[in-house]
């Protein structure tokens, strides 16, 4: 008998097992981004720039959120900081298309919708980009299970902060965007918990250095919360993340949470950006 007969079981059986991987890294990631979130939500959302010499830039933005059709629409306002006060941002989170931004700049005195192709640049001078402000849709990247059983230990307790340790277990997905001009990077490392399907961290790669790591994304604090109806959510209590090239970091840490207590649809309009008042 031929050596080639003899490996084609164990070829077969390979490629069924890499199908099979891959399958259960997409099922994962679409469960990540289909996780239950709440008709309506409020918070505060503190955001931190935290300089490589340790000097701290605090500023302070209001998020309110809603849940229409399965679809999700966002708005964030500043409330201090002489630079940024007043601004404001609305995305609307639409299906087979890319979502819709718009940005509130008061020292223009003006709204402009935020194009694709600026949606992989800063957040408001941080290190969030406005692609991480949002929930990216599971089939805008390929899909590779790394690891499906991985432990992991955060560390809560750097710069400033008191979150402490705290070990998942995790799956550990490769994720590949299929158009790589909307992003900001070549490939990302996933370490999805297995409780809630939180990623707890994400490493992404350069786009020209593709073995060169970027940025460094991780959660400090999981928490439970319990909306207004009495559901409960999995909440991102701080999240870090971290320019590798310039050592530059942002942290945001979400307080005074009201979670499916009904806010105004006039939130969610191009009038409430631009006046800051909802009827």
């Amino acid at each position: 008998m031929k050596l080639t007969k003899l490996l084609a079981p164990m070829a077969f059986a390979l490629t069924i097992s890499s199908y099979a991987f891959a399958d259960e890294a997409y099922d994962v990631m679409k469960k990540f981004s289909t996780l239950k979130a709440p008709d309506y939500s409020e918070s505060q959302m503190n955001l931190d720039v935290i300089e490589k010499s340790g000097k701290v830039d605090h500023q302070v933005m209001m998020q309110y959120g809603n849940r229409k059709n399965g679809l999700i629409n966002t708005v964030f306002e500043f409330v201090t900081s002489k630079e940024s006060k007043g601004t404001r941002v609305l995305q609307m989170e639409k299906t087979a298309k890319d979502d819709d931004r718009w940005i509130y700049m008061p020292s223009l005195r003006q709204t402009r919708r935020i194009p694709s192709s600026e949606r992989s640049k800063s957040f408001v001078g941080c290190e969030f980009t406005y692609n991480d402000m949002s929930i990216r849709h599971v089939d805008d990247d390929t899909h590779e299970m790394v690891n499906a059983n991985e432990s992991i230990t955060i560390n809560g307790n750097t710069n400033g902060a008191k979150y402490g340790t705290a070990t998942y277990n995790c799956w550990k997905i490769k994720s590949t965007p299929v158009k790589k001009s909307t992003v900001e990077y070549s490939y990302r490392y996933s370490w999805i918990d297995k409780n809630t399907y939180l990623p707890v961290k994400m490493e992404y790669y350069d786009k020209k250095d593709t073995s060169k790591l970027y940025k460094t994304f991780i959660i400090e604090k999981v928490e439970t919360v319990t909306g207004a109806t009495g559901i409960k959510y999995p909440l991102r209590r701080s999240c870090l993340i971290t320019n590798e090239i310039t050592g530059r970091k942002t942290r945001v840490s979400v307080t005074n949470i009201k979670w499916d207590k009904k806010i105004p649809d006039s939130y969610f309009t191009q009038n409430w950006l631009t006046t800051g008042k909802a009827k």
